[in-house]
């Protein structure tokens, strides 16, 4: 019997009365600890102040973030404890919403009317599964994935009817941790005995992770034909077919997605990305304004949706203005309106919109207008302080090609190279449009240098190791991965005591000349705090 009267839940809804009537439900189960909120922004600030054990939320809220919103933004920040129940309530039934909401992964969805004995049914399963694989599910949140591996196997054998729960967490783990034999090994158990959505999902990740996409795209094939409601089988066999340059092919696959669940805004945005690179403008053109529209009030709003509606739209009117409708034209000038509205306070962004702006006012033939966007967007590049992502490079050097802006467009297309070498992908995107070659092979050169480095370090021939990472970084200076990999090891050798004082500043050279690397940028936490190590480390020797 679960004991509910030490459990708290949050209420979201809009409709008073029925939150009244949910949180009596609740009283009769034995939950006394019950909290009422009718927005997403107020239910986002309860969850970050309490941790709920018991989140019941309706799906539509009115104004604001409905309830797939919030679910994003609470698995985004973390707010949800591991062990907490999340389950979405709704009166829409419609296919959309149900595949929207499913999608944020609640643990489970109620229809609306539904009565005391279904939601105590419904909480007694969930929350007797969250309390039995709770240390699990906390092992694996707090990334200790050796002890979770153990746990899986302690738990497997105490819980064995939620033996397949634990295999698929087992199977996650592995997959961590690049086991990916032993990952693929559960998989094929578990469809040895029946076919199980899952199972087939993560047996085409571990091929994709060796590189086997056709392999992958063949399995990825069969869990669509026989389960067409796993979207995510869809969206990993688009990136196989990506992979196995089947563009065509990859956007068909993401258009029968969007049939099904029509309101992810990464889905809309990789749907305008492959129609565009298929010349398929107008399809293009549509998702990305799909984008825009479902970007409100959500997490994933983006300026990406903007600029790359624009410059599809750009596109469209380079290969055949007559077909492009005045309505368009004017829609578009209506985005772009909206977009600096919204991100004025962001000189990225406004760079990114001028460049945008210029190109779909130089294809229209108005050289004057678009001229004013060039110098606009000259002065705020020469004013930005932070570096720019690889993408936004690209996206800016070709843009100010199309401008004849050469020399600016290398120039940031250089630059965001060398930044950003260990990005396989954006480097085949940019490699056709970068004139000079070299900076490639000098990359190569660093990271064959940084892979020498790491082994002599492991071999502790600290002197060969330190020569060759310094080697790296003069072959590649401005390459961020190698910068960090090489102040990480000359500091671990300082520690060792087996490098002179002179590593030191130069590692606090080697961070400085990477200082303007954005905070949102994935490895700014790593550059921040390998900078406040070698700052702790030269102050006790004051230096």
């Amino acid at each position: 019997m679960i004991n509910y009267e030490k459990k708290s839940a949050l209420i979201i809804e809009d409709f008073a009365e029925f939150a009244r009537s949910l949180r009596a439900m609740l009283n009769e189960i034995g939950l006394e600890d019950v909290d009422i909120v009718n927005t997403g922004e107020s239910a986002l600030r309860a969850c970050s102040e309490k941790q709920y054990d018991i989140i019941l939320s309706d799906y539509n809220l009115g104004h604001g973030k409905n309830g797939m919103q919030v679910l994003e933004e609470l698995n985004y920040h973390k707010y949800l404890k591991s062990d907490a129940v999340f389950i979405m309530t709704t009166a829409e039934n419609t296919t959309a919403m149900v595949m929207g909401a499913l999608e944020n992964q609640p643990d489970s969805y109620l229809t609306k009317p539904f009565n005391n004995a279904q939601l105590r049914s419904r909480l007694n399963n969930l929350v007797a599964k969250k309390t039995a694989l709770g240390p699990l599910l906390t092992a694996f949140d707090k990334g200790k994935l050796n002890d979770a591996l153990v746990l899986c196997d302690e738990m497997s054998e105490t819980f064995p009817k939620y033996k397949s729960a634990i295999d698929k967490l087992k199977a996650d783990i592995l997959m961590k941790k690049r086991q990916y034999p032993e990952a693929t090994a559960i998989y094929e158990a578990v469809l040895e005995k029946r076919p199980i959505p899952w199972a087939l999902v993560g047996l085409a990740q571990a091929q994709m992770a060796k590189r086997e996409f056709q392999g992958a795209a063949t399995v990825l094939k069969e869990t669509i034909a026989k389960f067409p409601m796993m979207l995510e089988a869809y969206d990993l066999l688009a990136e196989c077919q990506m992979r196995l340059d089947e563009v065509e092919d990859a956007q068909t696959t993401l258009q029968e997605a969007i049939k099904r669940s029509p309101r992810v805004i990464n889905r809309q945005n990789r749907l305008g990305e492959l129609a565009e690179k298929n010349g398929d403008f107008e399809s293009a053109i549509h998702a990305f304004k799909q984008s825009i529209r479902l970007g409100s009030n959500s997490l994933f709003k983006s300026p990406d949706s903007y600029i790359k509606y624009t410059n599809s739209v750009s596109h469209y009117i380079e290969v055949d203005a007559a077909a492009v409708p005045r309505n368009l034209l004017n829609e578009t000038e209506s985005y772009l309106k909206e977009y600096y509205k919204e991100y004025k306070d962001d000189k990225v962004s406004r760079l990114r919109g001028n460049v945008a702006e210029g190109v779909f006012l130089n294809n229209q033939g108005k050289q004057k207008e678009a001229q004013k966007c060039v110098d606009s967007a000259k002065t705020l590049y020469a004013a930005i302080e932070t570096m720019l992502p690889g993408t936004a490079g690209l996206e800016l050097a070709k843009g100010l090609k199309t401008l004849g802006e050469d020399s600016l467009a290398q120039s940031i297309l250089q630059d965001a190279v060398q930044h950003n070498f260990e990005d396989t992908r954006f480097l085949e995107d940019a490699l056709p449009f970068l004139d000079d070659k070299s900076i490639i092979e000098k990359g190569k050169q660093a990271h064959r240098l940084n892979s020498q480095g790491i082994k002599y370090f492991e071999q502790q021939e600290y002197p060969k190791a330190i020569e060759c990472f310094i080697q790296a970084v003069d072959a590649s200076p401005k390459n961020v991965s190698i910068i960090l990999n090489t102040v990480q090891v000359l500091l671990k050798v300082h520690q060792s005591g087996n490098a002179d004082e002179t590593v030191i500043e130069r590692c606090e050279d080697y961070l400085n000349s990477i200082n303007n690397l954005a905070p949102d940028d994935p490895r700014f936490m790593r550059f921040s705090e390998l900078l406040r190590l070698t700052r702790v480390i030269k102050q006790e020797q004051g230096l």
